[in-house]
């Protein structure tokens, strides 16, 4: 799960929700579409990449969570409410999807489970609490995002007990408030364990290797019916859908690297909605007859990563020299165009834990210079990995570069695929890279034992303070409110000192779609579930 937005878009991957009185604001206009947004049956949408995997166990990134979302329905879901005329469903607010109803034991250690009955998955076969169990159990034995979730949130790393057909009992080593509210991320997916078990071989008992290509037997609104690989994927509805049919029947991703041309397909109507367009572009649909762009606050964050354990950023001095070099208010201004806001440190703008705008970093080029200085940096050049398909990371890392150039880190941008990108990324081999950041449950104990604490799987730059650890591990104990704040203030400053990332902007979600679309819910994850949505002819 990730918490890049890359996913971690990650991370993806990752309790109290601060909730934020959030307000969408909406340009459109009246009229028609080309033929394509004629169907009122099939939505059409450019995304900038393919699902990078479709095995649940291992959704880190953000372009397999929008495939395996439809797909495998998840423990618990997000409740949709109204918030003035926009959706949203934050974490702090789910409900029962595969998980009728559960009850804790006092000790917090055990949580009995009844199952939603009538659930099938896509070929008829009930779903049982077998397969539940065979889904967790699958998920601790494999080294995904979804095994960190379960070992590092909510700590449900005990063998599951089937009680009954429709009965379980999870199992935790220790509390954890956040451990049914984690089970919303579509890593927590449950799989059809008979579809599985025929793919698996010796060498890859739980078929890893065959799921992270092909979509299994679900339980979901949708089922993939073809997928060309890096040009498109079909989904068609699941017609017996335990909640209902959904009114989409189906669903046509048109992968489109070209931001340009995904803007283009949408002003003719050759799409319904296109994702991943830069604040520019999305600004030019202002007035444009036919299409609506909407927008909502966001807890994402844009951030250079700086690899702790790679020279020449195992250098603390010169990391610190990276922030003090970077023109954070030309970012907001001229790449998010005003659409964002200023981040300072691991908790964003907004929450009750975030500590003071003066503890983070401004634009001081002479003090960045002297620390170049002091670091003793030998001049050679640095790279700056991104992801090719997502043109927004590309107009930050042009800035980034000619900064850091200034004061002396010679740069050189790296465009990687989608594909060459995540991979690396998880491997923590990226000396530096530019990405966004999304925490998908807002408490300071889950952002930061996603992607601070030493050797968890988020941790993409390898960054380790073992003060930090500790209060990481202290606040899940922790249930007094101010002391939690002491502590995780005390955390935000020992990593803002460290530098173990620049923290760019807290840019706001937006989405342009073809004003025949409705329905769409801005969920905490920023995860599209396209069961809620319909079209107008």
């Amino acid at each position: 799960m990730p918490l890049s937005t890359h996913k971690l878009r990650a991370l993806a991957l990752l309790v109290v929700v601060i909730a934020f009185g959030l307000a969408a604001t909406t340009a459109s206009s009246k009229g028609t579409g080309a033929a394509a947004s004629q169907d009122a049956t099939t939505l059409t949408i450019a995304v900038p990449s393919d699902a990078q995997t479709l095995d649940p166990a291992y959704a880190n990134f953000i372009q397999a969570h929008w495939a395996i979302q439809q797909i495998y329905d998840t423990p618990v879901n997000l409740k949709t409410t109204k918030s003035g005329s926009s959706l949203i469903a934050r974490s702090s607010n789910i409900e029962g999807m595969i998980f009728k109803s559960w009850k804790r034991s006092a000790d917090g250690l055990t949580y009995t489970v009844q199952l939603r009955d009538g659930v099938k998955f896509h070929d008829g076969t009930p779903l049982t609490a077998e397969a539940v169990k065979w889904t967790f159990d699958r998920n601790q034995k494999t080294k995904g995002g979804m095994n960190w979730l379960l070992n590092n949130i909510a700590f449900l790393n005990k063998p599951a007990k089937v009680v009954g057909p429709l009965t379980i009992e999870l199992k935790a080593s220790k509390p954890s408030v956040l451990a049914i509210q984690a089970l919303y991320m579509a890593g927590g997916g449950i799989l059809d364990p008979a579809s599985v078990k025929g793919k698996a071989t010796a060498k890859d008992p739980w078929a890893e290797k065959w799921l992270s290509k092909n979509a299994s037997n679900g339980t979901g609104p949708y089922r993939l019916v073809q997928r060309i690989p890096d040009q498109e994927l079909v989904f068609e509805a699941n017609e017996n859908y335990w909640a209902g049919a959904p009114k989409i029947k189906k669903i046509v991703w048109k992968v489109v690297p070209s931001a340009a041309q995904r803007l283009s397909l949408l002003r003719t109507g050759a799409v319904d909605l296109a994702d991943g367009l830069t604040p520019d572009q999305l600004a030019s649909l202002e007035g444009t007859s036919g299409v609506k762009v909407v927008r909502f606050p966001s807890d994402t964050q844009a951030l250079v990563g700086l690899n702790n354990t790679k020279p020449p950023f195992d250098n603390k001095v010169l990391r610190q020299a990276v922030a003090n070099a970077i023109d954070y208010n030309g970012i907001l201004k001229d790449v998010f165009r005003g659409n964002a806001q200023r981040t300072y440190g691991p908790i964003v703008t907004g929450s009750p834990f975030v500590v003071p705008p003066s503890t983070g970093y401004k634009l001081n080029a002479a003090n960045a210079k002297k620390l170049v200085q002091q670091s003793g940096f030998g001049g050679d050049k640095v790279t700056l990995s991104i992801d090719s398909s997502r043109v927004i990371l590309q107009e930050i890392a042009v800035r980034v570069k000619a900064q850091l150039d200034a004061v002396g880190i010679p740069v050189e941008i790296e465009q990687l695929t989608p594909a060459v990108y995540a991979e690396r990324l998880a491997k923590k081999d990226l000396t530096m890279y530019v990405d966004t950041m999304l925490p998908w449950i807002s408490d300071p104990n889950y952002v930061m034992s996603l992607l601070y604490q030493c050797g968890v799987f988020g941790n993409y730059v390898g960054y380790c303070n073992k003060e930090v650890d500790k209060i990481i591990t202290a606040g899940w104990a922790e249930a007094n409110e101010a002391k939690r704040k002491a502590m995780f203030a005390r955390a935000q400053k020992l990593i803002i000192s460290d530098s173990p990332y620049v923290w760019l902007a807290q840019p706001s979600y937006e989405i342009a779609m073809r004003d025949t679309v409705s329905g769409f819910v801005h969920r905490q994850n920023e995860i599209p579930w396209f069961y809620n949505m319909s079209k107008s002819s």
